[in-house]
């Protein structure tokens, strides 16, 4: 078993420098690369209203930010991302996959207007 994953299903946290502000969103991933500048990342965030400056991009799970978007091709629980896709290099081949993505996008949406709303019911 992969140390990551064992950790994980342990909840246990990995050390981290308290001197790095943490951002509030967390984007999970397996490519060693930075890909913040990717089109299909910024289109993806934009449309979930996330700012692409206040995401973390990691391979593994870190207390404190919410995970925005799980992309890592091992899915690790508890699986507690907005939308969960295939890692980014597999969509634009997989029109499935990306079909999924679009899918988990707009319900996430939806979501969010159905909780605005009742929020603005209660008040």
């Amino acid at each position: 078993m992969d140390q990551s994953a064992f950790l994980d299903a342990m909840n246990i946290t990995r050390w981290r420098s308290a001197d790095k502000p943490s951002k509030p969103y967390l984007v999970l991933h397996d490519l060693d690369a930075d890909l913040s500048n990717l089109t299909l990342m910024v289109d993806v965030l934009r449309l979930l209203g996330v700012e692409i400056d206040l995401c973390e991009f990691d391979c593994e799970m870190v207390k404190g930010p919410q995970v925005v978007w799980d992309m890592r091709k091992v899915k690790v629980r508890p699986r507690v991302a907005w939308i969960v896709s295939a890692p980014l290099s597999d969509l634009p081949v997989n029109p499935q996959e990306k079909r999924q993505l679009w899918l988990q996008i707009s319900q996430h949406l939806d979501k969010q207007q159905t909780d605005k709303g009742e929020r603005n019911a209660q008040h």
